[in-house]
């Protein structure tokens, strides 16, 4: 499961859960790319990835700090995408990326993303990103196993082309993501932590259905209810009128 950082900047997300007791791989898997594989075929292979080609998601987020739930819907076509969330309080807050501009329109207005590198929004709505990951990268390379969200987890330690810290951590029992701790990939260097927990199968790859975020005292979590893979028209990703009044 994706989570934008259009989302995160919504949601005022992350936090640092550090990894630790970092030990000798006692294991099979002596690559960082030997740990990839092993990923892909733990959401259930290549081809399953291969096949989404839309995505829409829906689900619900809870947070310190937020009186009730408040609910999104997240819509996504290789590197397009759209994502809406109804507060408890009926307020909305959209974000969006059509290939080139990052926008976001809350009730204080619109907005255009001017701060984030280009590579990052696309990585982030790229649906099939599993298939090649490295290609984001500078390096990346397994740095061993290490405690994480209270599992042995194989790290993965590198940086990004645009100059960013990102560490990804891969459970050793089930091969699939337990969570992400990254350098924000806006000019702040802020360090953001996600877990990923509860992957479950709507008929594509395994989708993490519980994602957390947390940054000092704050939390937010995010429960996907579903996941279909029904075609999106392109228009969906079109941009709104008050981000195109912007451009002009």
């Amino acid at each position: 499961m994706r989570l934008t950082n259009l989302t995160i900047a919504i949601l005022a997300s992350a936090a640092l859960i550090w990894p630790h007791e970092v030990r000798p791989q006692d294991g099979q898997l002596k690559t960082a790319d030997a740990v990839l594989a092993r990923y892909k075929q733990a959401l259930g292979g290549v081809d399953a990835i291969q096949k989404v080609q839309s995505e829409t998601v829906h689900g619900e987020i809870e947070g310190t700090g937020v009186s009730g739930k408040s609910t999104f819907a997240s819509y996504a076509k290789p590197f397009k995408s759209l994502f809406k969330v109804t507060h408890a309080d009926g307020s909305e807050a959209v974000s969006g990326f059509d290939g080139k501009v990052s926008w976001s329109i809350d009730p204080q207005g619109a907005s255009i993303d001017t701060d984030t590198a280009r590579e990052a929004v696309r990585r982030d709505v790229d649906l099939q990103y599993a298939l090649h990951q490295p290609d984001y990268f500078k390096n990346l390379d397994l740095a061993g196993v290490a405690d994480f969200d209270g599992r042995p987890c194989y790290w993965l330690h590198g940086t990004t082309h645009w100059g960013k810290d990102n560490n990804q951590f891969y459970d050793v029992q089930t091969g699939l993501l337990a969570g992400y701790r990254f350098q924000s990939d806006s000019k702040s260097a802020a360090v953001s932590t996600l877990v990923f927990q509860d992957y479950k199968n709507f008929g594509g790859p395994l989708v993490a259905t519980k994602l957390i975020s947390r940054t000092g005292d704050h939390m937010r979590t995010f429960t996907v209810t579903s996941v279909t893979y029904d075609p999106l028209a392109d228009s969906l990703f079109d941009l709104p009128q008050p981000v195109k009044a912007l451009l002009k």
